[in-house]
């Protein structure tokens, strides 16, 4: 699928002090916005991000992580111009993000991230994220929208950047797969979905059951809200349904990510009737 100029052996430099501040800046998400760029761990999941197409800019690498990127070259895996560098496995733990280093890291580019910049939305869902906190609940919300069949994502402002490398993780790869804008308002959200002719659903806990109110057909917006406050109020007053899913006695709530990916999948397939339709 690449076509790589790299020649094997792969030409593998010290990773100089410019590099090594780009990556350590990285690590914050005021780093990753002023950069324009993100940072991805573990060979594994460089590897599917080179599978779905992604052009990297960077790699390090430890003792461990060359045996893999030399394996790479040879395998015509690496794209043209792509920078690769060799650092101590101390020093690269100090810029992973795990407890663990797997010895290899990556610079990416971050795709442009406005609402105005989003393409048409595919599937029946589109995602958004009103305060998701927690990275690892917006990556699995976001690998569940991918799996659902949903192709673009809202993350509202106070929701944790899609880009943190425990959201990247959390995805699994998803995160390329997806058009996603960031730091939008509710009233900008709101407003994207109404001219698009697409209405808003949005989970409460406090709101009559999911599975027993009519929704609309057709594509939906899924607005899941923060970990502990819930929905904003905007969503609270212009969301076309406001539902909950159904709990057990003494079962208090469900996680965002949980909630939100069952809720997906009981949209993407239609598994309650549309409003007028055939009960």
């Amino acid at each position: 699928m690449f076509r790589s100029r790299v020649s094997d052996p792969v030409e593998i430099r010290p990773l100089p002090h410019a590099r090594r501040k780009a990556f350590a800046e990285l690590g914050s998400r005021a780093g990753r916005e002023r950069r324009g760029r993100f940072l991805l761990e573990g060979p594994r999941a460089i590897a599917a991000a080179l599978d779905r197409g992604v052009e990297f800019e960077a790699l390090v690498v430890d003792d461990a992580g060359e045996a893999v990127l030399r394996e790479w070259g040879a395998g015509d895996r690496l794209p043209a111009g792509l920078e690769t560098y060799r650092a101590a496995a101390r020093d690269l733990a100090e810029l992973a993000d795990t407890a663990t280093p797997q010895g290899m890291l990556a610079i990416g580019r971050r795709p442009r991230a406005a609402l105005e910049d989003l393409p048409p939305p595919g599937g029946r869902v589109v995602l958004v994220a009103d305060g998701v906190q927690d990275p690892g609940n917006l990556g699995t919300l976001l690998r569940t929208l991918a799996a659902a069949g949903g192709t673009t994502a809202i993350c509202l402002r106070g929701t944790v950047d899609p880009w943190n490398p425990k959201a990247l993780r959390g995805a699994a790869g998803a995160t390329f797969a997806l058009a996603i804008a960031v730091t939008v308002e509710p009233a900008d959200a709101l407003g994207w979905c109404a001219t698009r002719g697409i209405p808003v659903v949005a989970l409460s806990a406090d709101a009559p059951s999911l599975l027993e109110r009519p929704l609309p057909g057709g594509a939906v917006a899924l607005v899941v809200g923060n970990e502990a406050a819930g929905l904003s109020p905007a969503f609270e007053e212009g969301a076309a349904v406001v539902a909950s899913l159904p709990m057990a006695p003494g079962v208090e709530s469900l996680s965002a990510a949980v909630a939100g990916s069952i809720a997906m999948y009981v949209l993407a397939h239609g598994l309650v009737p549309a409003a007028g339709a055939p009960a």
